[in-house]
């Protein structure tokens, strides 16, 4: 089956030659600027700590936060706080501790894996729970965020809003203010206790980032998992998601720039961020000038594999004083060297199969080289490589490498397409 995939994708590719909820306020109002500490009383019944337990030794293996949002006790948090009960239920188990002590066993009722978000329930029931505003704040707005950092106990941090991110796939706030391991999933509020954000990720030095909460509302009107297993939620949920990114891309030719003489592709879009670097070492037997280019984000899936992500890079290597066959040993060398990692745990990941061929286009000869391997456990998605090495000149050449983690099959073949299809000779 692969065979032919490979087949059909290289006889492509051989082608290339031709709303807001309602609430009633139980904080003081924002005109009042309550004290740090009164947000911090006001909030602390309606907070909570996700524990996840190795069920063997019944002991924490991560820690997260979360917030209930309604009467019936549901608790929002983060998809990366409860994957371990997505991938391995048999071995991880979830509890939640409240404010007041107590403890009980959590039930994932569903979540989103393209935002970072997760719903639980304990069965509790709540007489008081967090209200969520879907709405933009001001730059500079004061906001509070809460969680139980390293697991020292529920903690507040007063922060400032700045804004969502730009240049970024997936939205998000940047938010100036701590957020450390352990607050993941907590809520970050108004003064008043509106909740405008949910805890995600740091860069350090108070640079923080929330998941905007109308994405939390849009999860709790989804119907629960129910039935269906979490792994085949999580598959569907990313299938989705990369279909609308490939299109997204695919929509209009990638732009494209001389490099070297050589027109070559110089961005993904605007989600993408770029930079040069250059190997020019006076004893060196060649030069090497490189470009590169890749998304910022990547869709957390278990412990330390991570998916969604496209990267390219450019290399022109020179090498005028060495004879034609030494060059192309070189040459050859590079094109041969290992791919990067692209993770994943060795169970869950097929090994890479490629397939290799010459083609043609726009004054180019091209070698191309293209690897994919498969999700084991998330069928449908792929990652993949594509090499690229000109073969017009003795003493100087371009090589570049595509690649891009869990799309389908498919879209890997759309994506090879267009990659490829960017680069002509200039010279």
């Amino acid at each position: 089956m692969m065979a032919t995939r490979f087949s059909s994708l290289f006889s492509v590719l051989a082608g290339l030659a031709i709303c807001i909820i309602s609430f009633v306020p139980v904080f003081a109002s924002a005109q009042e600027a309550p004290s740090t500490e009164t947000v911090f009383a006001q909030s602390k019944q309606r907070i909570a700590q996700i524990r996840i337990l190795e069920k063997s030794a019944n002991t924490k293996a991560s820690l997260g936060s979360g917030f209930i949002v309604n009467a019936q006790g549901l608790i929002i948090t983060n998809y990366h706080v409860i994957s371990d009960l997505v991938f391995r239920p048999d071995l991880y188990r979830g509890e939640v501790y409240f404010g007041d002590g107590e403890t009980r066993p959590l039930r994932l009722v569903n979540f989103d894996a393209v935002h970072d978000l997760a719903i639980v329930s304990t069965g509790k029931t709540s007489p008081e729970f967090f209200d969520i505003d879907p709405r933009p704040q001001p730059k500079g707005s004061r906001v509070y965020a809460i969680g139980t950092p390293h697991d020292l106990g529920f903690t507040i941090v007063e922060g400032t809003y700045n804004g969502l991110l730009s240049g970024s796939l997936y939205e998000k706030i940047h938010y100036t203010g701590a957020i450390n391991s352990g607050m993941s999933g907590g809520p970050a509020i108004l003064p008043d206790g509106r909740v405008v954000g949910i805890n995600v990720a740091t860069a350090g030095n108070q640079i923080g980032f929330l998941v905007p909460s109308v994405f939390a509302l849009r999860l709790l009107k989804q119907p629960p998992l129910g039935k269906m297993p979490a792994l085949e939620a999580l598959r569907r949920q990313l299938l989705d998601n990369q279909a609308n990114i490939v299109a997204s891309i695919t929509r209009q030719p990638l732009p494209t720039a001389n490099f070297h003489g050589y027109r070559v592709p110089v961005t993904l879009g605007d989600f993408s961020k770029c930079w040069a670097d250059t190997d020019q070492q006076i004893s060196a037997i060649y030069q090497r000038f490189s470009q590169q280019c890749s998304s910022e984000d990547d869709l957390f899936l278990y412990r330390e594999h991570s998916t969604g992500k496209l990267e390219f890079q450019h290399d022109y290597i020179s090498a005028p004083k060495l004879n034609t066959l030494r060059f192309y040993n070189l040459f050859q060398q590079f094109f041969e060297r290992p791919y990067n990692d692209m993770g994943g745990p060795p169970e869950d990941m097929g090994q890479f199969e490629c397939k290799t061929d010459f083609v043609a286009r726009n004054g180019l000869k091209m070698k191309l080289a293209l690897c994919v391997r498969s999700y084991k456990r998330l069928p449908g998605l792929f990652d993949m490589i594509l090499k690229i090495a000109t073969l017009n000149q003795n003493h100087e050449g371009l090589q570049s490498s595509y690649q891009v983690s869990g799309v389908s099959f498919a879209n890997a073949s759309k994506l090879a397409y267009q990659f490829a299809g960017a680069f002509a000779w200039q010279k």
